[in-house]
C-alpha cells in the first residue's frame, strides 16, 4: 500500500520523466498523447526552456490550455512535411511543419516549435493554434 502511494507523496508538481532527447521523439510522443487525450503526458512534453509545464504551471491553467490544444490538434494521423528547421532569432528552438489529419477528414498543415530544455532534451513549445483553423469547421477547398 505504501509503495502505491509513494509517487503521490513526492508532489504532483515535480518532473518525474526526463524530456525526450531527440526532436522527432518529442514530437511523436506529444502527438501520440494528443491523440490519446493523455493530458498528463501532454503537460510533461509541452513547456519552455526552463522545463515542462507540469513543473511550473498551475494545474487548472495547464488543464485548460491542454484541453484547447487537444481539441485543435486531435487527429487520426499525421505526417511531418518538413523539419526540423532552425527558428530565426532563437538558436534553442527548432520547427517542424506537420500535416494533421482530423477525424472529420480535413487536413491542415501547421508549424510546431520545439525548444531545447536547459536540463537537456526537447519539449514542444508552440503549436501555433492561430494557423490550425477551426477543429469543427468543414474542410477548406
Amino acid at each position: 500500500m505504501l509503495l502505491a502511494l509513494g509517487p503521490l507523496a513526492c508532489g504532483g508538481g515535480s518532473h518525474q520523466t526526463p524530456a525526450p532527447q531527440s526532436l522527432t521523439e518529442t514530437l511523436a510522443q506529444f502527438l501520440s498523447a494528443v491523440q490519446a487525450s493523455d493530458f498528463h503526458q501532454m503537460g510533461a512534453l509541452w513547456g519552455t526552456e526552463r522545463g515542462p509545464a507540469t513543473d511550473w504551471m498551475k494545474a487548472e491553467d495547464l488543464r485548460q490550455r491542454l484541453t484547447v490544444i487537444q481539441k485543435y490538434l486531435n487527429h487520426v494521423g499525421y505526417r511531418v512535411v518538413d523539419g526540423p528547421s532552425a527558428v530565426p532569432g532563437n538558436e534553442n528552438e527548432r520547427n517542424f511543419h506537420v500535416e494533421i489529419q482530423r477525424p472529420t477528414g480535413c487536413k491542415v498543415v501547421l508549424p510546431i516549435d520545439l525548444v531545447h530544455v536547459k536540463s537537456g532534451g526537447w519539449l514542444v513549445h508552440d503549436v501555433h493554434l492561430d494557423v490550425a483553423g477551426s477543429p469543427v469547421a468543414s474542410c477548406r477547398p
